[in-house]
């Protein structure tokens, strides 16, 4: 049973399940004016888990081939070929069905419809597509961008202005995030058939400054987001020192592109976007 749950948490890729999961019960409490109910909370952390597991289960079903490649996924389980696809398969149409009707029943239709979509682009849309074209990552970053907003919706019911706006902020992080990875596993990538990073030449100059402006840009982001009164000033000010710490972080790697620096850039970009959620949140708890 122990060896089972090792091979299931690998297919899952459990660590990013949890992260988007817990991304979504951040935009389910943005989206309460008081403490979001139990049932909210359970519903968006346990749905949005299983819908992302299955993501990340017909991602690795489409690349098993391309990961055998590849020394950091050759040893996937359906690369390996310790599962079978129809094992995969099975799981992927359990976990789907119970975490679409979570969300169904936990946090309305809309939520669980936006989840179905996000699976449908990530798995049939953006991975299919990056081994074709790097307009496979900005296609990818919508799927990576929803689950802040399924949960906002999840609490409100509908989709509004600052729903889309903390969705376009996250769509804009993840380009350093994914970018940044794709530096750090340029080589791998390479073996496996895959160039993601936002110009061809591999880890040259030019996709540095890609890159670093890529983070720059979450800057006049963030004093947009203040100037329409999303936020007031103290959580803008501690949204800005957040920002400029990662717009150095980017600094850092635009003067020095070692594959050290372009980990240490992933690394903040990890951290730096739950905690300008967290700034959010926070903020509008002190407002209420």
């Amino acid at each position: 049973m122990k060896e089972f749950f090792g091979e299931l948490f690998k297919l899952i890729k459990v660590r990013a399940d949890l992260v988007v999961a817990l991304t979504a019960v951040l935009g389910l409490a943005l989206g309460y004016e008081s403490l979001p109910p139990v049932v909210a909370l359970i519903s968006i952390f346990a749905g949005g888990f299983l819908v992302t597991a299955t993501a990340h289960i017909l991602n690795q079903i489409i690349e098993r081939k391309y990961d055998r490649l590849m020394s950091r996924t050759a040893s996937r389980p359906l690369a390996s070929g310790r599962w079978s696809i129809s094992t995969a398969l099975l799981i992927a149409l359990i976990f789907s069905l119970s975490g679409l009707m979570i969300l169904y029943l936990g946090v309305g239709h809309l939520a669980a419809l936006i989840s179905f979509i996000s699976l449908v682009l990530y798995a049939f849309l953006y991975t299919p597509l990056k081994r074709k074209t790097r307009w496979a990552i900005p296609i990818g970053a919508i799927p990576g961008a929803l689950p802040v907003l399924i949960g906002y919706v999840g609490a409100t019911g509908r989709i509004d202005g600052f729903a889309l706006f903390i969705f376009f902020f996250q769509i804009i992080w993840q380009f350093p995030h994914f970018w940044s990875i794709a530096w750090l596993w340029h080589d791998e990538y390479q073996n496996g058939g895959y160039d993601l990073l936002p110009s061809s030449g591999g880890r040259n100059r030019k996709n540095a400054w890609i890159i670093f402006l890529s983070v720059f840009v979450l800057l006049p982001f963030i004093h947009f987001m203040h100037k329409i009164n999303s936020v007031g000033f103290e959580a803008y000010t501690l949204m800005l020192i957040l920002s400029t710490w990662f717009v150095y972080e980017g600094w850092k790697f635009l003067k020095n592109s070692s594959l050290e620096r372009a980990k240490k850039l992933m690394y903040a970009s990890i951290l730096y976007l739950p905690l300008i959620l967290i700034v959010i949140l926070i903020d509008k708890i002190v407002l209420l």
